[in-house]
């Protein structure tokens, strides 16, 4: 299994930034407010946590508890300023991270993939969409649901 040892400081930085790339793939298609938002972000935290005490893969673990030393805010890559820019470039970092991953430890590259998935879709269904002051509005909105799918696409996972 491997350590950050195995990777070089630029790869590293990808493989632990992607959890959170994960999580604002969603985000940023369709913004929720400032509440929703918090609230999005939250589930990013809480998914590595819960979802770090429930794996084997060695990779996620450390990465997990790396969130939680640094405070769980890696490096965030500049992004464009338009909506479906900034998706497709948060997608981009995100297959890096994987292709990284695949190349040094293929064993540990399909339970990454996926585990970046599941963050992806705890963001989603984070925050209601819509609505007006939490009444109405949907669990994950069509923008959202697009937004996985092509994460999961580009990952090579289904959903």
């Amino acid at each position: 299994m491997s350590k950050q040892s195995d990777y070089t400081p630029e790869e590293w930085k990808a493989i632990a930034a992607a959890p959170m790339l994960a999580g604002l793939v969603v985000s940023v298609s369709d913004l929720s407010g400032p509440v929703g938002t918090l609230k999005e972000a939250f589930a990013i935290a809480k998914g590595v946590a819960e979802t770090a005490t429930s794996t084997s893969a060695e990779l996620i673990q450390i990465l997990a508890e790396g969130m939680k030393t640094w405070g769980g805010r890696p490096d965030v890559p500049e992004l464009p300023k338009d909506q479906e820019g900034a998706r497709s470039a948060l997608i981009n970092s995100c297959k890096q991270a994987v292709d990284v991953v695949a190349q040094k430890s293929p064993a540990e590259a399909e339970e990454y993939k996926r585990w970046l998935v599941v963050l992806a879709q705890k963001t989603a269904e984070a925050a209601k969409e819509g609505g007006f002051l939490g009444i109405g509005g949907t669990r994950v909105s069509e923008a959202e649901s697009t937004a996985l799918k092509d994460l999961a696409t580009a990952l090579g996972v289904s959903v």
